[in-house]
């Protein structure tokens, strides 16, 4: 090979090694800025997936909020009044008639607080038949609104020329939905009325 031409491949090679050395060195830096920018993408990127996410789960929950407060809200409507519960003794000497039962007497009996309803119950006495309590209970059963039988006492009575073979005792409860407010702030201050401007003098 021509010795002129060696020594210019050499030189070429020779500036060709120099300008990439200055390249990797002036665009060091910028591969530094390059790999903190893909981190941040990622995170970005992350950041979004988990968005989505949570966009998804928050959808969820609403829809399954509301079928709550949909199933809240039907259950509120089948559930006494005070009204109703005034009306309740007679409602049930009614149904007793209707079962072939007869109601001896009724009392009022202590309420029993929960934090959306409160239990008022009222103890019944009643002369009947075992088919005819029965059929009492199931006509209690399908009352409009939400009652509840509970602490039921048979006795057998004794007498057999008795028209009703037994006296039963039993509960029989309202529930009036009645939710507690939520508590008062004792740090807010009540709202104090503007000040009038005063008069002005002659």
């Amino acid at each position: 090979m021509n010795p002129q031409l060696q020594k210019q491949i050499g030189v070429g090679a020779l500036v060709g090694i120099v300008l990439a050395g200055l390249v990797y060195f002036l665009l060091g830096g910028k591969r530094t800025d390059l790999e903190a920018i893909r981190a941040d993408v990622k995170n970005l990127q992350d950041q979004v997936d988990k968005g989505k996410l949570l966009k998804a789960s928050y959808e969820k929950l609403r829809e399954e909020v509301a079928k709550q407060d949909k199933r809240i809200e039907e259950l509120i409507k089948i559930m006494p009044s005070e009204t109703d519960y005034g009306q309740i003794p007679y409602r049930i000497k009614k149904i007793a008639d209707n079962a072939g039962i007869d109601q001896v007497s009724f009392s009022l009996k202590p309420e029993r607080k929960d934090s959306y309803y409160t239990e008022k119950p009222v103890e019944f006495e009643f002369r009947v038949g075992f088919h005819s309590f029965g059929q009492f209970a199931s006509l209690v059963s399908g009352y409009d609104k939400v009652i509840n039988i509970s602490n039921i006492e048979f006795a057998r009575k004794t007498d057999n020329r008795s028209v009703y073979p037994a006296s039963v005792k039993c509960t029989i409860s309202a529930f009036i939905y009645n939710p507690e407010p939520p508590p008062v702030d004792p740090v807010a201050k009540p709202a104090t009325p503007a000040s009038k401007p005063a008069a002005k003098e002659d």
